[in-house]
């Protein structure tokens, strides 16, 4: 990769290979800026659109839409990723292995060569993160607490009016489900199918949302930290999936294994 390390070259040689991977480093990230920036910039207005325009209550035309934005920018994220590993960190590998004996000057040159490519890369995260946030706000934040708790009031007013299929008792739900469930006749034992209704398949298609509303409040303390803390980040996804849970208990399993994933990306990511 670093075909100067072939050979036995001098400190100063080693110096100008630092200026000149650090210079390439800076330009290939605000190249992946400036993309950022066009393909946002462009899209925020079309965004707002077809939202408004979006006549299916679930609002999957401008999901998709936002979807395959937001997919772009992982994929400039990710990609940013690998040529740090392999550029920056590989280069640093490489100096520190070749070079065992370099003077305490050189070591101070490569320290301040890691931290300004590091620092960079930090200001670039920064800002492909404003730019995910201004594309997942564009259409507006959606009331999603006042259908839920509409829902729940209309649940609670409802929960006895039931009837078993098959001897026409009385049944009592005992909660609110989002999923279709089996529901046990307290006089003949039958089980009887509960089905969601509308409203509530789209409480659970909003749960996650719901639930990123309520505590953004933490994830906005953890974005603003400098350098950002991952134990404020812990805390707030702890806290969201609380939440998430609340809403939708029947999801908590699932919820609490996607949760365990996030916890081991983020783990891995600042190792």
């Amino acid at each position: 990769m670093f075909d100067f390390f072939k050979k036995k070259y001098d400190n100063p040689m080693l110096a100008e290979e630092m200026r000149q991977t650090q210079d390439r480093w800076f330009a290939f990230l605000q190249k992946l800026e400036e993309r950022t920036e066009e393909v946002c910039e462009a899209a925020i207005p079309q965004l707002k659109e077809v939202f408004e325009q979006d006549t299916d209550p679930y609002k999957r035309a401008h999901g998709r839409m936002l979807a395959g934005l937001l997919g772009q920018i992982r994929q400039m994220r990710q990609k940013a990723n690998e040529v740090r590993n392999e550029k920056i960190i590989g280069f640093i590998y490489a100096a520190e292995a070749e070079f065992p004996g370099i003077n305490s000057s050189y070591h101070d040159m490569l320290y301040k060569f890691r931290q300004a490519c590091y620092d960079r890369h930090n200001v670039f995260e920064d800002n492909e993160q404003r730019y995910e946030m201004l594309l997942q706000n564009a259409a507006g934040e959606q009331d999603l607490e006042t259908p839920y708790r509409k829902l729940l009031e209309e649940f609670e007013s409802l929960r006895d009016r039931f009837a078993c299929t098959q001897c026409s008792g009385n049944i009592t739900i005992p909660r609110l489900f989002f999923i279709a469930t089996y529901v046990t006749c307290p006089h003949c034992q039958t089980q009887n199918t509960f089905h969601p209704s509308t409203e509530a398949q789209m409480v659970l298609h909003n749960a996650r949302a719901l639930a990123e509303q309520r505590t953004a409040h933490l994830l906005k303390a953890y974005e603003s930290g400098t350098p950002k803390d991952p134990a404020l980040y812990r805390q707030y996804l702890r806290a969201m999936f609380d939440e998430w849970n609340s809403i939708v208990p029947d999801m908590t399993e699932e919820n609490e294994k996607f949760h365990e994933r996030l916890l081991k990306d983020q783990q891995n990511y600042h190792h």
